[in-house]
Order: C-alpha cells, then structure tokens, then sequence
C-alpha cells in the first residue's frame, strides 16, 4: 500500500484522537486511550501542566486532572511503571513488564554503582520492614543518610531504596503529593489476581516480539529507524526488529507502508488498515461524529490542539519532521545560549500539519504566553486566530486554571 505524506500525517492525527473525529469524554476516555496506545509519558516538571495531563487534554472532553489521579491512585486501573521510559500504564499489564523489572533492576544498580551510591541496595530489608510496619511512606520520613554528591541522582540513600525497589516492583507509588512519590509494599496495591500472575513469555525473543507490536501501536505508524520511536534500552537492536517486523508482516498481523517520497518502509497494525483506508480517501473532509469539546470549531477541519512535549504523536523526531515536515527538540535541557526557541516551549497542530509553538509563562491563575513563532508558510487569518484563542481558553481550563488567555496574548499569536 503506497500514501502520501498528508495521508500519513491524517491517520496519525487521527488515530492519536487529535482531529475530534471520535471524541473521547472522562475518564471513560483516558482509560479507553491509554488502553489503544499502551502507555503515555510522564515527566515530573509542571510548567503549565504535567506531561500526562498535556497528553490528555488535547484528547479528553472536558478533562480535568483529577480524573487521572483518580485512576492511579483510587480506582488503580492505571500505575506507575516503566515502559518507554518512566510512563503511565493499564494496571492490567503488570504480568507483561517481569522482563522490564528484572533488567531495570539490573540498570539501576549500575546507576548506583556510577553515582558512588550502591550504599542503598544495604537497605533494601530495611525499607521493606519499616513499610510493613508504618504503611506507605515517603523517601523523606526513613533516615540512612546522603546517597553520595553531584548534580543527578537521589539526594539521599532512603530515596534511591525505594526507588530501586519501585524499578523492581516490590514497592508500588501509594499516590504523589506534588511529584514525590509514597510507597506502599506493592502487595498492597495491585490484587493478587494480577500481582501473581506469571510471565505469558516463554522467552525473551516473545517479550519483544509483543514489545514491538506495542510501540507501533504507541504511535499508529512507525519506521525501523533507531530514535525515539523505539527509546528504551529494553528494545532490541534495529536487526532483530527488522526480523521481528519481517515476521509480522508475513503472519498478516502487521502491515507494511509506502510513504511516497520516503525510501522508508512504515508499519502499522492491520487492524487500523481501515481507518488508514477511510483517511485516503476523506482525508480533506474528515467528518465529525458529534463536538462535546466546548468553546471549540465546530468542523473537524478547524480542530487545534496543543500538543505535549513529550506526547506519544512526538516521540520519533525524525518520523515527525520527515512525515509532518516540522522539527522539534525539546530545550528544557539545552543550554540557554544554546536554545533556538525557548525552555518549555508547546507544538501547536492545525487539521493535520504543525501550524506553529508557543512558550508559556507561569501564572497562579492564567496561561500567560511568554513567545510565539508561526511555521513558515503558514497563512495567517482572523478564522485561525479565533479558533487558536478558543483552544486557548480550552486549554486553560482543562488545566484548572481559573480564567484564560489575556488580550494581550491576541497581539502575540497574531505578531502585532
């Protein structure tokens, strides 16, 4: 099957639910979307929001934060987990991640070792038994002293336990007061309907065949380039995926992509073939089973979304600037001199191209921006203006800000 690059680019926003062709509403939704994608990133800085909270507000009806603290931490049909890198999860796939615990117990020791922390792993027992006998408890309330010097790393030796513990899944996160992390014994957290199920794999060659189905599904479409798409130390080299792919393809479970223009081949899973279809052949005039996003365009067409940093439709770069023919590095790491646009800056997405980003301020009760820059070609009217300020206003609440955008903020997006 061969597509164009604006097919591609349509069943991707699509597929990621960033058109509002199927609209996802409540929690309902966010279970129903990290179910489909398997898992979504979570990064600790708040800036104007926590990366899982960006992820779903460009996705959920009406969402608010609440709902996912909800089901991590009262309703526990989400957890804490690792996945493509520190992640949120369906609680359901614990049995499936033995393999991922078992070798970030291995890299986590080797953390410690570099950090001249290792110290740590002494305490395990001792974690263990002031747990049972306290109950969840944070990093802070155990004292065992400094976890050793430099900018990375735990501050202390109580911190960098249970987090080894958390890698290795004897301990579970009990809930989060801001970012930290309370730990309770993970048997008290998952049912044992689930805790003691044991590894469906035979092998570690079946890990990361069902590993790699997984993170084609994390996206919708995915080369076998190295690079984000494929992050995680946990998967395998670029070979043996290819052989992996190979054997999908051949088994029908897996489709391969023409992308005109890209010597590449893509992979998508057969079942979303048909949406893939219905995108080639209406992908100009995607139409809209029902708006129940509020103060939003009311044509598919018009629909603009903020994008997380870290968002799963983000996280091959090169995918990205290939397909979408935009380029994005997240600058929260890079030196200020260094920076081409700012230190926390969001995509913003426009029917199925990247329109332009923006870099927010903080504020108690608003969404300030602080800098704006359009793409190049872009055309800029009054109608695209009016629907990136209702996304504005949107986003704001979704966020549980109290009131939206200032005037002000219509100078800058228009650059007046």
């Amino acid at each position: 099957m061969k597509i164009t690059k604006k097919v591609a680019c349509s069943f991707l926003v699509r597929y990621q639910h960033l058109d509002a062709s199927y609209p996802l509403v409540g929690a309902e939704g966010v279970l129903e979307y990290i179910k489909k994608v398997g898992c979504i990133q979570y990064d600790p800085l708040n800036i104007v929001g926590r990366n899982p909270d960006l992820v779903l507000q460009a996705r959920i009806c009406d969402y608010k934060t609440d709902m996912l603290t909800h089901l991590l931490y009262e309703q526990r049909s989400l957890m804490d987990g690792w996945d493509k890198v520190m992640s949120i999860y369906c609680t359901k796939d614990w049995p499936y991640f033995h393999y991922v615990r078992a070798q970030r117990g291995k890299e986590t020791i080797s953390t410690l070792q570099h950090r001249n922390s290792d110290d740590a792993l002494h305490y395990v027992d001792a974690v263990i038994e002031a747990i049972t006998q306290n109950g969840p408890m944070q990093p802070k309330h155990i004292k065992l002293g400094s976890a050793g010097s430099g900018r990375w790393g735990h501050k202390n030796l109580s911190s960098a336990t249970m987090d080894y513990l958390w890698h290795i899944g004897k301990l579970g996160v009990f809930k989060k007061i801001n970012v930290t992390k309370v730990y309770d014994l993970i048997e008290n957290i998952l049912p044992a309907s689930i805790l003691n199920q044991p590894s469906p794999f035979n092998t570690e060659y079946d890990f990361f065949k069902w590993y790699v189905y997984r993170r084609i599904g994390s996206i919708g479409m995915l080369w076998n380039r190295n690079g984000g798409g494929w992050l995680g130390t946990l998967m395998p080299d670029k070979k043996l995926r290819q052989q992996i792919l190979n054997e999908y393809v051949e088994s029908g479970l897996i489709q391969d992509i023409e992308v005109e223009g890209l010597s590449d081949k893509f992979y998508i899973k057969s079942r979303d073939t048909i949406q893939l279809k219905e995108t080639t052949q209406s992908h100009d005039t995607a139409q809209i089973h029902g708006n129940l996003f509020k103060n939003h365009a009311q044509n598919t067409n018009e629909t603009v979304r903020f994008i997380a940093p870290l968002d799963n439709i983000l996280w091959d770069r090169d995918m990205l600037a290939k397909l979408f023919d935009f380029e994005y590095t997240w600058e929260v790491y890079i030196p200020v001199a260094k920076r081409k646009f700012g230190y926390y800056v969001i995509p913003v997405l426009h029917k199925n191209r990247f329109i332009a980003r923006f870099e927010p301020e903080k504020s108690a009760s608003h969404i300030r921006i602080k800098n704006w820059w359009w793409e190049k070609g872009v055309e800029v009217s009054k109608d695209l203006i009016d629907h990136i300020m209702q996304e504005m206003e949107r986003f704001s609440l979704s966020l549980e800000k109290t009131q939206g955008v200032h005037e002000s903020v219509y100078g800058i997006i228009k650059g007046v």
